[in-house]
């Protein structure tokens, strides 16, 4: 049995973003850095000034990849592109600087054709797995809306490999099953589940709230999140009514952590 690490995002920590809670008064072990939050990699290359503010917070972390839509840089698998392999090696440097062993990436954007996209984020998705592995680092692919490549069950084993794993996102999954009548259980029995985001919303588009103030059903899913034992639980979330929630949030994931089992000598 595994011990699984309760963390959440940096867009609500006050010490990363400037907004949301103080870190001191969230009960977590882990934070994810997202590069919208910090902006620790721009066109101009890596803020190694960030990097050693970020240590002093005395916190583990994740990293969370560019996305395509990101505000101090981008980042698109779907676009076959040398240039997608040089800002994941920086990013892969700034894991290796901040101790970070898992970095969640994104499947490509769908534009013309899906099958070009989903060609072109296997292909880098590979390669980058092998340069992750040089850098003692592990991928960490998400499931997503389906405006990108990685929204059903199905789409994620051609992309799992020895340094690729699963990052099981809940709000996504919800919408995607909401949309197309599948079963969110289903999202489950995608191989390697290692990392999960959790986040809340209404059913309707992507709100990143927190727990309960939305309508995904947790207390189906929590349960069935603690059984497959992922690694890292990364509570995502960007909206909220009111601060108690989030702290909420976090104590309701931390009462799912396995406990260790002491051996008895007879």
């Amino acid at each position: 049995m595994r011990l699984m690490k309760v963390g959440i995002n940096s867009a609500i920590i006050k010490e990363i973003s400037g907004r949301g809670l103080s870190l001191d008064e969230l009960p977590v072990e882990v934070v994810e850095i997202g590069f919208d939050d910090i902006p620790l990699l721009t066109e101009k290359g890596i803020n190694w000034n960030l990097i050693e503010e970020l240590l002093t917070l005395g916190v583990e972390f994740t990293i969370h990849a560019p996305c395509s839509d990101g505000k101090n840089i981008s980042l698109d698998l779907g676009v076959d592109s040398r240039r997608n392999i040089r800002i994941m090696e920086d990013v892969f440097r700034i894991s290796q600087a901040l101790n970070a062993k898992y970095v969640v990436i994104h499947g490509g954007d769908i534009r013309k054709s899906y099958y070009t996209s989903f060609v072109n984020t296997k292909r880098q998705l590979m390669e980058l797995s092998v340069i992750g592995e040089e850098y003692g680092v592990k991928l960490e692919i998400e499931n997503l809306l389906d405006n990108r490549i990685g929204a059903f069950p199905h789409e994620f084993l051609p992309f799992l490999d020895e340094n690729v794993s699963t990052c099981f996102d809940v709000g996504h999954a919800f919408l995607v099953s909401r949309k197309y009548g599948i079963r969110l259980e289903e999202f489950l029995l995608i191989p390697d589940i290692e990392h999960v985001h959790l986040h809340d919303n209404s059913g309707f588009w992507d709100e990143h709230r927190a727990l309960g103030e939305g309508v995904i059903p947790f207390n189906v899913i929590l349960p069935a999140i603690a059984k497959i034992e992922p690694k890292n639980v990364i509570l995502e979330i960007r909206r909220y009514r009111d601060s108690e929630n989030v702290i909420r949030s976090i104590e309701l994931v931390k009462k799912l952590k396995p406990r260790v089992k002491r051996e008895v000598l007879i």
